[in-house]
């Protein structure tokens, strides 16, 4: 099968619904601007909605009360992302785990000693 981008790019509607997994990160920050000032209505995934400070820079950009919508998604959570993408023309996948680190003494020496 050989690949005609150009069949990708006519599905490609200016104005049509994309989703960006990690929004208020650095580079899906400026991913969301970039696809605002396009006319695109943009699903955000964030770990947390309601967070006003970690969020405000994306609500400071243009276009983004009319057409930018914040989701809370997990990547650890199987399933989080379903209806966040679902209906979207594309998604824009640069979520990136945060995995806290946890030291238990208790189990490292368990650990050792088996």
């Amino acid at each position: 099968m050989i690949f005609d981008h150009r069949e990708v790019e006519m599905e490609w509607v200016k104005g049509g619904k994309v989703c960006v997994t990690g929004a208020a990160g650095f580079l899906a920050s400026w991913l969301v601007k970039r696809l605002l000032l396009s006319g695109y209505h943009v699903i955000g995934t964030v770990r947390d909605p309601a967070n006003e400070k970690k969020l405000a820079h994306l609500w400071r950009l243009d276009g983004a009360k009319e057409r930018l919508k914040l989701v809370r998604a997990d990547l650890l959570e199987e399933g989080s992302f379903d209806d966040a993408i679902m209906g979207c023309q594309g998604v824009f996948h640069t979520a990136s785990p945060v995995i806290k680190p946890s030291f238990d003494p208790k189990a490292y020496v368990l650990l050792f000693l088996t």
